[in-house]
């Protein structure tokens, strides 16, 4: 199960790639959101193995996920942005794969599909890791599970431990280079 920032990885892959083609807000946060829903989905059904509903599907990522995730980006980076370069002054903290995280692209279609691919990127993260899967909500009936033991504490240690280290590579990687 990776934490929910440990899933920003597997987005940060392709922006290091080609960085003018995405917008590294809207991954990160595209990548994050869906996790959104699982707090009160716990909450209501009382186990966490069963929070995941429609923000962890195709359908919510390109609609609930992407909306929120555009909102955010256009709306809460900006001044979350200015704030962090008055508090840490340091510009070399603001910078990713070569780029200055200051000058994101704000171009709705890049945000929205910058959101949706960092969205779809955690779904797919999520598969081996969760037994309750509902990525072709609200069509599909069964969750999908391709790892029956995925659930399982041992599991659960194993796979938060592998994110941990590929979050750790890419971020020595390319933070602030």
């Amino acid at each position: 199960m990776p934490l929910t920032p440990f899933h920003a990885v597997v987005p940060w892959l392709p922006y290091a790639r080609w960085p003018r083609a995405f917008s590294f807000w809207s991954l990160t946060l595209g990548a994050m959101v869906s996790d959104v829903e699982v707090l009160p989905a716990w909450a209501l059904v009382g186990d966490i193995h069963l929070a995941r509903g429609p923000m962890h599907s195709v359908f919510g990522v390109l609609t609930i996920n992407a909306a929120i995730t555009v909102v955010a980006v256009r709306f809460l980076v900006p001044p979350a942005l200015r704030w962090f370069q008055r508090r840490w002054p340091n510009p070399g903290l603001l910078r990713f794969a070569g780029q200055d995280l200051r000058n994101d692209p704000q171009d709705f279609a890049t945000i929205y599909s910058s959101a949706a691919l960092g969205g779809l990127t955690h779904i797919i993260a999520d598969i081996p890791t969760h037994t309750n899967n509902p990525v072709w909500w609200p069509w599909q009936t069964d969750p999908l599970a391709l790892v029956p033991f995925a659930d399982e504490l041992w599991w659960d240690a194993m796979t938060t431990v592998a994110w941990l280290l590929v979050f750790l590579v890419v971020v020595r990687a390319y933070w602030r280079r």
